[in-house]
């Protein structure tokens, strides 16, 4: 339910970023020169080296009018803050992976509220699409943290306070224990939801007979 909300949220958050970190809205777009009527690029594959999109498949002028709302607006390019710049491939993936499994996820909830209107029973491969969805979510926001983290980079506080500046005297022995006390524990709570999930997904759904969620058998009996 909050998912196409999300996305008008994202959008707000786009616009605040490219007012106060406009080199991560460059990374994130792939646009390496400042110009007018910027595409938006689909898909593309970076080239840091050589600081251009080696093949890019773009929506004409589509970056400038969802960032300014308006086709030929000025947008800079990575070229307005070298060498100060994050880098641009894990950033452009990042958030395509963030945005694609969003999209996804929106698309199924509607086509499910579709395919299942006036009480209609959902269809089963729909019910496994929804199945295969159990860590969308996770999955968005996994991306959604790389983009903000890689995306501030070199800086701590943007302008202010480089990474490099604010490393404390932590021992590697001390990384390796925090990092494994948290993979630990995440598996943890995994293995938890995947044991309740399981156990409710044998109770079955209506009347305890999964077979009457599917087109064609409600009500149906062993």
């Amino acid at each position: 339910m909050l998912a196409p909300l999300q996305a008008f949220v994202g959008d707000l958050h786009g616009l605040n970023t490219l007012e106060h970190q406009p080199a991560k809205i460059a990374a994130i777009e792939a646009i390496w020169k400042t110009g007018k009527g910027v595409p938006l690029v689909l898909f593309a594959i970076p080239n840091a080296e050589k600081r251009r999109n080696d093949f890019a498949i773009e929506v004409p002028r589509g970056a400038s009018l969802i960032l300014k709302h308006d086709l030929e607006s000025e947008l800079k390019g990575l070229d307005a803050f070298a060498p100060d710049t994050p880098p641009v491939a894990p950033l452009f993936f990042a958030f395509r992976a963030m945005v694609g499994v969003g999209v996804a996820m929106i698309a199924l909830a509607w086509f499910g509220l579709w395919a299942t209107r006036r009480g209609a029973a959902a269809p089963k491969w729909l019910l496994w699409a929804f199945a295969g969805f159990t860590f969308s979510g996770w999955v968005a926001v996994l991306a959604g943290w790389l983009v903000t983290e890689i995306g501030r980079q070199p800086w701590l506080v943007t302008g202010i306070l480089r990474t490099a500046e604010a490393t404390g005297a932590v021992s590697g022995a001390e990384l390796g224990a925090s990092l494994t006390g948290y993979i630990l524990t995440y598996t943890l709570m995994l293995i938890a939801y995947m044991v309740v999930l399981t156990h409710l997904a044998g109770k079955g759904g209506a009347g305890n007979d999964p077979r009457a969620m599917l087109v064609g058998t409600a009500g149906a009996r062993p």
